[in-house]
């Protein structure tokens, strides 16, 4: 099976949709998994329908916010957070309402490290942990979120990969001889996969690489974490400063050819220093320009499940169970194993 943006199955999962400060009492459309989502607050309170009215599916993202109540432009419907019709004007105030006449809203919809997640379908697991980002010893930020042209889960599993680095970043951190990758194995919590890497990153970050009492190319533990089904997290511990850069990658599948890609950041290495965490984002940019000069390349625009299709080897275990993970997200299973089925 090949997996795209808009793949049947992929509901049961939470994904970002927006920046905290990009859902106002304005309602606002977004697309996921080729579904459209309308997200606004309604006094104050979070909300989500599905971005069209049962009457004549007019489009609910250009309706009014009454305070209570989302009203659709067209004909002057009503719909509490609910998504329960309150009002239909052409009836008359003490007409009943049709059942059918109820917007449909997502299963879940939070606030949490600065982004809003929706799960149009019950998630088969909660958010992964990132407490660097609510800890007042690190300094926190993001890049601006970007729209690309490729998928969501090639993306991920982009992220996932430490193969890649030495050709790829090589105008950022990669250490170009330094491709070896040593065993290492993955483990799971649940439906989430995680996997310990030791490897060799340029630290440009370390003001003892300045004044020679560290080398430029240094030795740093990579934790990788995934999630159901386009988020993922690392831990980038650096022994020789005892810092750390955390960060929290989601992708919103939009449709077949285009992706939202949110990067969340916390690190305890600049001691609030905004020039530097200013520099750190331009940094970040590039990198993620680096990965779009391959990903945006492809012109298929998914990701194979079935693992005969690509040759693999031991230094992919991640990629392999992140595939495994995908596979059983859209069959529907009710569990996660890392043996593949017979």
């Amino acid at each position: 099976m090949f997996l795209t943006n808009t793949s049947p199955g992929l509901e049961r999962a939470w994904y970002a949709v927006a920046t905290h400060d990009e859902i106002t009492d304005r309602p606002r459309s977004v697309q996921l998994l080729g579904r459209h989502w309308c997200v606004l607050r309604l006094d104050g309170r979070l909300t989500a329908f599905e971005d069209r009215c049962p009457h004549r599916l007019a489009p609910l993202s250009i309706g009014t916010n009454c305070g209570a109540t989302l009203e659709c432009r067209y004909h002057g419907w009503r719909f509490d957070q609910a998504g329960a019709c309150t009002l239909i004007p052409s009836l008359g105030p003490d007409a009943s309402i049709p059942p059918k006449a109820d917007v449909a809203i997502p299963y879940g919809l939070v606030e949490r490290y600065g982004l809003v997640w929706l799960a149009p379908a019950e998630p088969v697991c909660e958010l992964p942990s990132f407490p660097e980002w609510e800890d007042p010893g690190y300094d926190t930020s993001r890049n601006e979120p970007r729209e690309v042209a490729c998928s969501a889960f090639q993306l991920t599993d982009n992220f996932l990969d430490a193969t890649h680095l030495p050709t790829v970043h090589t105008q950022t951190f990669g250490v170009a001889d330094a491709g070896y990758l040593p065993p290492h194995e993955v483990t799971t919590d649940g439906w989430r996969i995680s996997t310990l890497y030791r490897v060799t990153y340029r630290n440009h970050d370390d003001p003892l690489v300045a004044t020679g009492e560290h080398p430029l190319a240094q030795p740093q533990e990579l934790y990788k974490e995934a999630c159901p089904a386009a988020t993922a997290l690392i831990r980038l511990d650096m022994p020789l400063t005892g810092k750390r850069l955390a960060i929290l990658f989601a992708l919103q599948p939009q449709h077949d050819e285009r992706s939202r890609v949110y990067k969340q950041m916390a690190r305890n290495d600049f001691d609030g220093d905004e020039a530097r965490m200013k520099e750190s984002l331009v940094f970040e940019d590039l990198v993620m320009d680096e990965d779009l000069v391959v990903l945006e390349a492809y012109r298929e625009l998914g990701i194979h499940l079935d693992v005969q299709a690509e040759v693999h080897t031991r230094t992919d275990k991640l990629s392999l169970a992140y595939r495994r993970l995908l596979g059983a997200l859209v069959r529907g299973d009710t569990a996660f194993s890392l043996s593949p089925r017979s």
